[in-house]
């Protein structure tokens, strides 16, 4: 019995030694836009909360429109306290954007990356809007305002 038990503890104690050490890189926990996600037209900032930023580090992010082009308005701003990245935009039209970013962990591990997607629609009420507001107003109208239903008490036949 105690040949088996210290075979098992040899067996546990080797997986753990040669085991990879474990390391964190950054990667997104959220965005806004998210994403996947659909942002308004005119939006002119991107944010990214990262897990296991370097704050000290440089951060480098790409937000690409459907042409091609970048549409990143300056330097992003690390927030060190929550590891918030925040991105100045050219105010975004509507259609689809890709964010590619590089970003450093913060245990050393080295360069982490990735990219996701949004779109970017108008957000304007349209006639849908309008339709709510005259029908949110003409029910009340009609039931209160009809025409012919009142009567003075002293017209009455």
């Amino acid at each position: 019995m105690r040949r088996i038990l210290l075979a098992a503890l040899t067996a546990v104690v080797l997986v753990v030694a040669m085991a990879p050490p474990a390391g964190a890189h950054a990667e997104i926990r959220e965005s806004d836009p998210e994403r996947d996600g659909i942002a308004a037209t005119g939006l002119d900032e991107l944010s990214m909360t990262f897990l296991a930023l370097d704050p000290s580090s440089p951060i480098t992010v790409e937000v690409i429109d459907e042409t091609g082009n970048d549409v990143v308005a300056g330097e992003p701003e690390i927030s060190a306290r929550d590891s918030v990245v925040t991105v100045p935009l050219e105010p975004l039209e509507a259609g689809e954007y890709t964010v590619h970013w590089h970003a450093m962990s913060d245990d050393g591990d080295g360069l982490s990356e990735g990219s996701f997607a949004f779109a970017a629609e108008s957000s304007g009420g349209g006639i849908g809007l309008w339709l709510v507001w005259i029908v949110a107003l003409a029910i009340p109208a009609a039931v209160f305002l009809r025409p012919g239903r009142r009567r003075r008490a002293g017209n009455e036949p």
